[in-house]
């Protein structure tokens, strides 16, 4: 049995776990109000909103390469607080800009601190969690960070200024702080190896992991595309955008409360490539019905809709990455595949940002089923997955 009540985790992994919590209440002080904020409070347009948000998912992929390099050299713990830092002088300095080209620098920083925090927690969690328990202790880092975004998202119901750069700043400064005294050391059990640098290029040998990396890019291009489209469409067609935040903290209630069930009953028992094409499937819709919604009942709906979605795949995902990598370079194989997830993310949100600024956000339904045909040829995409383990 895989539920909660029986699981027992190592301290270190809690620690990790609560260090997520913490990073995505400062992260979702921003995200479900981006778009709006880059729109009235800096004055951006769509096409600019589109440029801002994905030059930070574009530049994920530098921090993906620095943490890959890192995690594996100094280890999980001061690789994430380079990673606050650069998050925390990011979202700081976009509080302070007006201008495009400023906002979209400090984006940068941010998205390059978010780059390297990601792979570096997944691959603490994966060095230490026993090989039985890696999907399930990626469910819980999951739960963990949607309990941090609830709570957030019931702060944007309270804030939702520039303002909110500037606290989301505060939160980052202080994980930092604090990570340095309880953040354990090491890789895991042993200390951390030491990798040539060309060892890293060996990765692109392993065709499998090549191709899931590909996959994986294109999973992340339809699933940036929520957190970019719901606010701006809300933003039209809804009085009080506030409520916003309500959204995204009821669909963390909705993860904190069915993931272990998921977890336990499906993704444990059935295969990963299924677990997957639920997940897009249910995504694609979530994404696509947007197009026709114009109520925050019907929004809530869709957001409901997605975050099942992401609750079949994305510790799916994690747990195959840990599989097809190679022990030894656990945080260079996250690296490669946050890599993946930024180039997917940063090409979905600039292509999205154009479509909106020929169709508009309410007047055509042709946007809408563009990304409903995008989710299908995702799925069509995963049929062709192979799970290999072997070893580069």
């Amino acid at each position: 049995m895989y539920g909660i009540p029986n699981m027992k985790f190592k301290k270190e992994i809690w620690l990790f776990l609560a260090s997520i919590f913490v990073v995505h209440i400062a992260a979702y002080l921003i995200v479900p109000i981006f778009p709006i904020l880059l729109k009235t409070q800096k004055g951006l347009s769509t096409t600019e909103i589109g440029l801002v948000i994905g030059a930070g998912s574009f530049f994920i992929q530098l921090g993906s390469i620095i943490a890959g390099i890192l995690s594996d050299s100094i280890g999980s713990k001061y690789t994430m607080i380079i990673s606050n830092t650069c998050q925390a002088i990011g979202l700081l300095g976009m509080g302070l800009s007006n201008s495009f080209l400023t906002l979209i620098l400090f984006s940068i920083l941010n998205g390059i601190g978010t780059g390297i925090y990601i792979p570096s927690a997944k691959a603490a969690i994966s060095y230490i969690a026993a090989e039985k328990n890696r999907t399930i202790a990626f469910s819980l880092r999951s739960v963990a960070s949607h309990i941090g975004i609830s709570l957030a998202g019931l702060l944007v119901l309270f804030s939702a200024t520039n303002q909110n750069f500037y606290y989301g700043s505060a939160v980052y400064l202080t994980l930092l702080v604090v990570s340095w005294f309880i953040l354990p050391n090491d890789c895991g059990n042993q200390p951390c190896p030491t990798i040539p640098l060309k060892s890293y290029m060996e990765i692109f040998k392993n065709k499998s992991f090549v191709y899931f990396s590909f996959v994986s890019a294109l999973v992340w291009s339809l699933h940036t595309q929520l957190a970019f489209l719901l606010p701006l469409r809300a933003e039209v067609v809804l009085a009080n955008t506030r409520v916003i935040g309500i959204i995204w903290t009821t669909a963390s209630i909705a993860v904190i409360v069915l993931q272990p069930i998921i977890s336990r009953r499906f993704l444990e028992r059935q295969n990963e490539k299924l677990s997957i094409i639920i997940g897009a499937a249910l995504i694609g819709v979530g994404i696509a019905l947007l197009g026709w919604t114009n109520s925050f009942p019907l929004f809530l709906a869709c957001g409901l809709i997605f975050i099942v979605g992401e609750m079949f795949m994305m510790p799916t995902l994690d747990g195959l990455t840990s599989i097809m990598a190679n022990p030894k370079m656990l945080g260079a194989y996250f690296a490669v595949a946050n890599f993946s997830a930024g180039i997917g993310g940063a090409a979905g949100t600039f292509a999205s940002g154009r479509i909106i600024d020929v169709y508009g956000i309410t007047e055509s339904p042709i946007p809408w089923i563009i990304y409903g045909c995008f989710a299908l040829a995702v799925i069509f995409m995963v049929r062709f997955l192979v799970v290999s383990t072997q070893d580069i």
